[in-house]
């Protein structure tokens, strides 16, 4: 059973989102560096995975509501092949533009679920239908490590998901009426089942990194290998050089240990140890 929200319905849009998610003024002055970073990742993980990016727009025939499902890879798919679903409601609303009208959303991403789930979810900003795919802690605890101010801030996926309805001309009629599909309970049912649950993509993050740092350890492993034995060929090349030909010492003199002196060491090491005792006269005095 989902918790009670907290708080009043908030109205936020596309656009909104993406100038200015975050509640009064605290963070304007970083909000220009921060969007610039995002908006450098976000082309160059669209550059890299153009064809991992997907928006399907789903109609509701009954509130003519808009769904859009985004798929977004993660920044580094190159290593644990993940990726993200993002989902934005748009309200039905004839009178202004897609990128105008009221949206709620949802992200399967663990950044956004466990540090930005509580404040949408509390602002009636969370899609109810995939509510219950969000673990109850991050809706019933707030996030006062990740997020003590319970801002409505940047995160990736849902940042890189609104760039890519927007950029990518998602938001106007052609591209709706184009790739269009009705929405009904079957429908969400679907969506709900093939969406990934938060902690396994955790476990997958998780088991990705590990397979790379032991795929690093064996790569450095072989660096070193083949440095070693660059120092090792070096140093040959070295002593070949220091050691003219003529040199007499080109091989160097070997001593011989004549048989007395071999006779001499075996009767020493047969023979016991023996300590001389004092003589009487040095007792004595």
């Amino acid at each position: 059973m989902l918790p009670k929200k907290k708080k009043a319905a908030t109205h936020i849009n596309i656009r909104q989102y993406i100038e200015n998610p975050y509640k009064g003024s605290a963070y304007l002055a970083s909000r220009k560096m921060i969007k610039q970073g995002l908006n450098i990742a976000f082309l160059k993980l669209f550059q890299k995975h153009k064809k991992q990016f997907f928006a399907i727009p789903y109609i509701d025939s009954m509130s003519g509501d808009i769904l859009f499902h985004v798929r977004v890879p993660s920044e580094e798919y190159d290593i644990n092949k993940l990726t993200y679903d993002v989902l934005f409601q748009i309200k039905y609303d004839e009178t202004i533009r897609y990128a105008l009208r009221d949206i709620k959303m949802f992200s399967n991403s663990p950044s956004f679920l466990f540090t930005y789930a509580y404040v949408y979810y509390h602002e009636h900003l969370i899609i109810e239908d995939f509510a219950n795919k969000i673990p109850l802690e991050a809706l019933v605890n707030a996030p006062t490590v990740r997020n003590p101010i319970e801002s409505r801030g940047y995160e990736k996926s849902t940042y890189f998901a609104a760039r890519y309805l927007l950029d990518g001309m998602c938001l106007n009629d052609n591209y709706i009426n184009k790739n269009k599909k009705s929405l009904n309970s079957f429908q969400i049912l679907t969506l709900q089942n093939n969406i990934a649950d938060p902690e396994a993509i955790v476990q997958i993050y998780a088991l990705a990194k590990s397979l790379q740092v032991k795929a690093h350890r064996k790569v450095v492993d072989k660096e070193r290998k083949v440095k070693r034995e660059e120092l090792r060929k070096s140093y040959l090349e070295r002593r070949k050089v220091s050691t003219p030909s003529s040199s007499v010492f080109k091989k160097g003199p070997h001593a011989t240990i004549t048989r007395k002196a071999k006779r001499t060491l075996m009767n020493e090491s047969t023979k016991p140890n023996r300590i001389k005792k004092p003589s009487k006269s040095l007792m004595n005095k």
